[in-house]
């Protein structure tokens, strides 16, 4: 894990040996990046009149020996991401944009430009080249099974910086080495484009490819998938249409940014009015499949961090507590649930503990928050 002074080295360093390619501010785009990928960075933070910051370990470090970044050197920046003059005006008129950036190094980056008190903002999260296998991330070995479902509603939730785009692609790999399928996806923005093994694969970026998550999905019903994976369900329009495409026959693999498999349910019921939850709850409990969320925490046997996992296997008792509201009996269905391969987060955590891979101080303290 890098250090604030390795950091503050590495951006002297890259600012001294091509500093006659460098802007006013002192660095370049190609410059920043170089540090990040150098420091194993997960994200990168830069806008004018602001301090240069990249998150290392889960954790904020200003870059330094760099100049704050001039209103013309933050949209020069933006301007190498983002070249199209119809992306431009877009980004103007919205004032906020999400797109994906690949780097000359070949290093892709999830890109989200905003304004801040009229000031341009970016925020970059980077995503590794190396696209891990499910069981490198740990992910419960039951996920395996929902994946060779025909129809069905696979939601992996979490809340930001959890980790779970990554397990999604890790599930979408394995459905690539295993079986013989079309995967549609719909992204905003596409994180990792898939090279094409036993399956074969439609990438669809939101603002690109489709105008709305609606639209696309919509779509997605007459171009003969087996897999469609959403993002991200951030409101009702796209709810609907995700469980119109189950109940259709399909199998979905969607996001929820939310932390644990309770507090999915909640926010999935709370997108209804009152009085159509007790018909929503139905439909949702009738084709849900599983529910896995995650979360991390820092690893005791090598340096980052490792995921914690909480799986919910919808069988017809947890069915039926979703349909009578009865979520206060969850946790005790799920406790009881282990054969099916349902096991809670803080059972999870305990596990990691015991095999030295975190703290039992963090086990103990994760457990107490989960309360």
């Amino acid at each position: 894990m890098a250090d604030e002074q390795n950091i503050q080295q590495a951006a002297a360093s890259a600012a001294e040996t091509t500093l006659t390619h460098a802007s006013s501010a002192g660095i370049t785009l190609d410059q920043l990046v170089s540090i990040a990928i150098e420091q194993d960075a997960s994200d990168i933070h830069f806008g004018e009149e602001g301090r240069i910051a990249l998150r290392v370990g889960g954790k904020f470090v200003f870059v330094e020996n760099v100049d704050k970044l001039s209103k013309a050197d933050s949209e020069a920046m933006v301007k190498e991401m983002l070249p199209g003059e119809a992306e431009q005006k877009r980004l103007k008129t919205l004032r906020e944009m999400d797109f994906s950036y690949i780097h000359s190094s070949g290093v892709s980056f999830r890109v989200n430009v905003y304004f801040s008190r009229g000031m341009l903002t970016v925020s970059m999260r980077m995503i590794s080249k190396h696209l891990p296998k499910m069981n490198e991330l740990g992910i419960p070995e039951v996920m395996k099974q929902f994946l060779s479902f025909r129809q069905g509603l696979i939601l992996v939730t979490g809340t930001t910086g959890s980790g779970k785009s990554t397990s999604i692609q890790a599930m979408l790999d394995f459905v690539n080495d295993t079986f013989v399928y079309h995967v549609i996806t719909i992204e905003n923005p596409i994180e990792h484009v898939f090279k094409e093994n036993k399956s074969i694969f439609s990438q669809r970026e939101l603002g690109k490819d489709t105008l709305t998550f609606a639209n696309a999905i919509h779509s997605a019903t007459r171009e003969d998938p087996d897999i469609i994976m959403i993002s991200e369900i951030n409101d009702r329009e796209t709810m609907d249409a995700v469980l119109n495409l189950v109940e259709m026959g399909h199998l979905v693999i969607a996001s929820i940014p939310t932390k644990n498999v309770l507090q999915t349910i909640e926010h999935v019921i709370a997108m209804y009015p009152h009085e159509e939850q007790e018909i929503m709850q139905d439909r949702f409990a009738e084709n849900l499949a599983v529910i896995m969320s995650q979360d991390l925490l820092d690893r005791i046997d090598q340096p980052g961090r490792a995921a914690v996992y909480e799986v919910m296997v919808a069988d017809k008792g947890i069915k039926n507590i979703i349909k009578r509201s009865s979520l206060s009996q969850l946790r005790t269905a799920m406790e009881s649930g282990a054969q099916q391969g349902t096991i809670t987060m803080d059972a999870y955590a305990y596990q990691l503990a015991e095999n030295g891979i975190i703290s039992k101080e963090d086990m103990v303290q994760y457990a107490h928050n989960q309360d």
